[in-house]
């Protein structure tokens, strides 16, 4: 065998254990029932994140789920907007939905032209020192319609991960339209609830850091009963004994012998797999906030949720519950958790404006902040809150999550407050569109609603499996008919091309749809036609006399000018469909451009491999093509 052709055979071998590498992880999730995922979440949660981001996602026509648009009302956002309504105003208002209803156009646009049509003019509604033309006015507008359809779609990627659904899409359509789809979700009812709702924004109190230490210590002492039941007796009498003001010993706190005792324990309680070492601990430069890995996170909420648990939170922190913080900290390792008390002092309602701005703070040269303004009633409440409580943290909470828990130093009378700290501009950025998510200027309305079953999911995937597996057979077939040894080549190169273009889908974790396996089934016809050109051209060449090798290597060159032409445009085409296309359009291009670049490899450069292995090896005087 030649050096070049042995080259080629081990990048070819390459490429296939690279594509078995990343077709592993898919057959291995999909070959898992859901009683296994569901015990892997719990038990290691980054494993099972791990093992799932590197898996074929299936669509929604596939897997089942919703498909919901929403659009922002944004004649109740003008309305609540405006200084000052009239019967002029509210008429217009009515007219301008009308007609946008039928002609879908621009809301705002309309309703300036049909109220300077009345005679009236817009800035007569929303004049203010900070605008005051009618161009001032409308730009004014224009920014809040913008912010209210930003803000929205935050609200709702926080309802969705709240809901746990796996790579849902969310994306904005048009001016103030918002695609949802939430695969494997099949519940309408639930769903109207879960992103419909406005967000929640509190402002609540940390506890102290006596009493999250005492409550720490009490839940770590329940979970080393559980680990060591013998030794449960003598825990329970040392908390007893130990004094109030006490501080807690970490390595005390989590250094036990497990032993034997833990298969005791598990046959005695059936959440016995829950209780391990090093489930959480007090933030050693921060007694308030408790740490929990985040593999861990899953566990550590379900004993959360015991009674035992919940008994001890209203035994030493009375009105106080749980809540996690917005992201994990240290380098990703760790989920913060904060014992909060659930009287809330404040809420969104309050805010009317959030500024992300850079730090006017020398010491904090570099970063940013975010600028709040509260309206009357919630600077006075927010001034006799920071006036009680000077020393103490109060948390930000939003949809039951705490994004920054800062200490009050000073009261707080004129109505403002800033968030520091902020290393990104991004970062406050993003955090003042959460803040201002939590009193949202517009209502959402429900514009189409599509339930797919799992069931008919199902049934696409069977459907368009069988399709692709007949259309694979039918043409492997002909080949072998029509082509003899030759079209078996052809087959081989096929069945690697298919295995390429799911290894391909699997390493970007591409979204596989029914359009998609389409487009799979197209693939397999555009791959053997590149080798229907390269054999006929081989033929024309054996027709005129030519050896074998000859005809092969002038087959291969005059076919691959026209190969490579045809697939080119079809590229263009499929890459123009992905970048304007959406949803099903999208996922029909993807897997179209992903087995044309296959193909080309499998039909140009696998095929003669195998070709020139054969005339290398063997002497060859008639071709079976």
């Amino acid at each position: 065998m030649k050096s070049k052709t042995r080259n080629r055979f081990i990048l070819i071998a390459a490429v296939l254990l690279l594509a078995a590498y990343f077709l592993y992880p898919t057959i291995k999730f999909s070959m898992m029932s859901e009683a296994e995922k569901e015990k892997l979440k719990i038990e290691n949660q980054k494993k099972y994140f791990e093992l799932k981001s590197k898996t074929i996602n299936l669509g929604l026509d596939l897997q089942g789920g919703m498909h919901v648009v929403l659009e922002v009302d944004v004649k109740e956002l003008l309305k609540r907007l405006a200084k000052n309504v009239d019967e002029t105003f509210t008429t217009t208002l009515v007219e301008t939905e009308k007609r946008v209803e039928k002609s879908d156009e621009d809301f705002l646009a309309v309703f300036d032209e049909l109220l300077q049509q009345k005679g009236s003019n817009i800035t007569r509604y929303y004049y203010s020192p900070d605008h005051r033309t009618r161009d001032e006015v409308l730009k004014f507008l224009r920014k809040q319609i913008n912010e209210s359809v930003d803000r929205a779609l935050e609200i709702l990627r926080n309802r969705v991960d709240e809901f746990g659904v796996s790579e849902p899409t969310i994306q904005k359509v048009g001016d103030r339209r918002i695609i949802v789809e939430l695969a494997g979700v099949t519940d309408p009812t639930r769903v109207r609830k879960l992103i419909g709702r406005t967000a929640q924004l509190e402002f609540k109190l940390l506890e102290d850091a006596v009493v999250s230490s005492k409550v720490a210590e009490k839940i770590n002492n329940f979970i080393q009963s559980k680990i060591n039941p013998y030794d449960s007796t003598q825990v329970e009498t040392e908390d007893t004994t130990k004094s109030e003001d006490e501080a807690i010993s970490l390595d005390k706190m989590f250094s036990s012998d497990s032993g034997k005792s833990e298969q005791v324990a598990a046959k005695q309680d059936s959440n016995a797999y829950l209780f391990e070492e090093g489930l959480f601990f007090l933030n050693p430069r921060d007694k308030q906030t408790f740490l929990v890995p985040v593999e861990k996170q899953n566990k550590f909420q379900k004993i959360l949720e015991l009674p035992e648990v919940q008994r001890i939170i209203a035994e030493e922190a009375t009105g106080a519950e749980f809540l996690w913080g917005s992201k994990p900290v240290y380098n990703g390792q760790y989920m913060p958790l904060y014992l909060v008390r659930k009287n809330v002092e404040l809420t969104g309602e309050t805010i009317t404006d959030a500024n992300p701005q850079r730090s006017h703070d020398p010491s904090a040269f570099g970063q940013y902040e975010v600028s709040l303004t509260l309206n009357d009633a919630g600077a006075r409440t927010f001034a006799r809150v920071t006036g009680a409580n000077v020393g103490k943290r109060l948390a930000i909470v939003l949809d039951h999550k705490v994004y920054l828990a800062p200490e009050i130093r000073v009261k707080i009378t004129n109505g403002r407050a800033v968030i520091t700290g902020l290393d990104r501009i991004e970062e406050a950025q993003d955090l003042s569109i959460v803040l201002k998510a939590g009193a949202l200027p517009a209502p959402v309305k429900f514009m189409e609603e599509r339930t797919v079953g799992p069931s008919l999911g199902q049934d696409s995937i069977n459907a368009g499996t069988f399709s692709a597996i007949m259309g694979l057979i039918l043409v492997m077939i002909f080949m072998v008919i029509y082509y003899k040894l030759s079209g078996l080549i052809a087959d081989l190169a096929l069945v690697l091309n298919i295995v390429f273009i799911m290894a391909v889908m699997a390493y970007f974790h591409a979204t596989l749809t029914l359009p998609g396996i389409a487009g799979i089934i197209l693939t397999i016809g555009m791959a053997v036609d590149a080798n229907v050109l390269i054999f006929e051209r081989v033929r024309e060449e054996l027709g005129k006399g030519k050896t074998v090798r000859a005809s092969i290597d002038v087959g291969y060159g005059k076919a691959f000018i026209t190969i490579l032409d045809a697939n080119v445009t079809t590229f263009i085409a499929g890459l123009v469909l992905y970048t304007y296309g959406s949803g099903p359009i999208q996922g029909f291009a993807l897997t179209l451009m992903i087995g044309i670049v296959s193909s080309l490899f499998t039909a140009i450069v696998v095929t003669r491999v195998i070709f020139d292995y054969v005339l290398e090896t063997r002497t060859v005087k008639r071709l079976s093509i």
